[in-house]
């Protein structure tokens, strides 16, 4: 079995929310998209895990979070954000 942590972060795992991808990790939603995971929904941020969806629709976990894991090394982690609550 391939192991996603040799010498490698692990950014995104199951326990991951929608909300935290799409704050930190904007990136993955087109390649989520393209796969047919939905991060936003009617304008909202779908609640739940990454690892919830991937079990309902039945895809291959492993390799999915394996996939958005390399992408998100590739784009040096999470983007820098911050909000403001005025």
């Amino acid at each position: 079995m391939d192991n996603i942590q040799n010498n490698q972060e692990v950014y995104i795992t199951e326990n991951t929310s929608f909300e935290e991808i799409a704050e930190y990790f904007p990136y993955l939603i087109q390649p989520l998209l393209e796969k047919g995971i939905k991060v936003i929904v009617c304008g909202d941020v779908k609640w739940g895990t990454i690892g919830e969806e991937l079990e309902r629709l039945g895809l291959k976990k492993e390799e999915i979070l394996r996939e958005l894991n390399e992408i998100a090394k590739k784009q040096g982690g999470p983007v820098r954000s911050f909000k403001l609550d005025i």
